[in-house]
């Protein structure tokens, strides 16, 4: 799953990374084209072909139309409106015009401003609206002089000097007609093809809106499924681990069950060996281990003189072997004398002190020993068939 989350976050940090990069590199293809475009319709001006430079300026504001407010695109209004301008369409160069002001206005860039209410001064003189003329006139001077400007436009028509309570409009009319280009089919023909470009381009806006939409829709699906199906994989992914989970504390409950368990039994056994300590180092057991370094140290004829000491003899055999009263008491046959003897080699005399203890020889010790043995053996033999039935 670690590795899932991995492919998955490095995957949408390339698409963020390769869509910020494909936006930085279009913004400067797309500066490198306009100005390509500047430069292919000043060369058709320049030949002579009006419909061809119209071409590149429409193209270049259709590039545009859609992106932010900049010096380049003011840049493009103000050329398509003074091709307008010089073809004497002075309604459309009011349009191309008015959205470069617009726009330098948004900008709150003085010298851009300056010259497009210039601009406008002149395209609404040509269309004798004087008062919008004289406002955009007294806008472009207003600001020239307050921002010191006045050498931004280029004056041909003598703007700055002229004075419209005064002068004749006239005048200024008259020259700007004088350099007009083209003639009346000239224009119906620019205005036929700007209006078929624009028809075009909406189509194509239209159906590239459509192939986007087309597109979302798809992306839109592909995420619902990506989603989807991550969320079947988490969710088995979260039973997986709630199991492991459970199995996890099933075996820690079993493991301190365990644990539990083996320390009731440290603890039995602790107070089993605390017992026999104590027992160990009761009276009877230490006088028996007094006798019975007396014994080793010298022995003799018949150590033992009494009952007690035999008793405590076999307390401390039974403390030290735990069971060997009842080995000894399984066996009926035996004799006092085969108890004393069992004893005593239990709790480790030789042959050679159990012969002075009892003044035989060692070899009738031995076979007594022998015997000992044999009937022992054969109590535990005749046992089994019982505890089979």
């Amino acid at each position: 799953m670690r590795h899932l989350l991995s492919f998955i976050f490095s995957f949408l940090l390339s698409c963020i990374f390769i869509s910020c990069n494909y936006g930085n590199s279009q913004t400067d293809d797309t500066s490198y084209d306009i100005t390509l475009l500047f430069d292919q319709a000043k060369a058709y001006e320049a030949e002579g072909d009006a419909e061809k430079a119209m071409v590149c300026y429409l193209s270049a504001i259709d590039m545009l139309k859609e992106r932010q407010d900049t010096v380049l695109k003011i840049s493009a209004y103000t050329r398509l409106g003074d091709f307008h301008f010089r073809y004497g369409m002075y309604e459309k160069a009011v349009e191309n015009h008015r959205e470069g002001y617009n726009i330098a206005r948004r900008m709150d860039d003085d010298k851009l401003l300056c010259e497009s209410a210039a601009r406008l001064g002149l395209d609404y003189m040509m269309l004798n609206q004087k008062d919008t003329a004289v406002y955009f006139i007294d806008k472009y001077r207003s600001v020239s002089f307050a921002k010191g400007l006045q050498y931004v436009f280029k004056d041909d028509y003598g703007l700055d000097s002229f004075n419209p309570e005064k002068d004749d409009w006239s005048s200024i009319v008259n020259t700007v007609k004088a350099d007009t280009l083209g003639n009346l089919k000239c224009r119906e023909q620019l205005m036929s093809l700007e209006a078929d470009f624009m028809h075009e381009k909406a189509l194509l806006r239209k159906e590239n809106a459509e192939k986007s939409s087309a597109v979302n829709a798809a992306s839109v699906i592909f995420i619902v499924g990506m989603l989807s199906a991550l969320s079947v994989f988490f969710y088995r992914g979260r039973r997986k681990a709630e199991n492991n989970l459970t199995d996890a504390i099933q075996d820690g409950i079993d493991r301190k069950i365990y644990y539990d368990n083996l320390e009731l039994d440290l603890c039995r056994q602790e107070e089993q060996l605390k017992m026999r300590e104590e027992r160990l180092l009761s009276d009877k057991n230490i006088s028996a281990v007094a006798l019975m370094n007396k014994m080793k140290s010298s022995p003799s004829y018949m150590p033992v003189k009494s009952t007690d000491q035999w008793e405590s003899l076999f307390s401390l055999a039974e403390t030290l072997y735990p069971g060997f009263s009842d080995s000894l008491d399984s066996a009926c046959e035996l004799t006092e004398r085969d108890r004393e003897i069992s004893c005593l080699t239990k709790l480790g005399f030789t042959t050679g002190q159990l012969a002075v203890f009892y003044g035989i020889s060692p070899g009738s010790i031995t076979k007594a020993k022998f015997r000992i043995q044999k009937k022992m053996e054969t109590e535990r033999v005749s046992e089994i068939p019982a505890q089979m039935a």
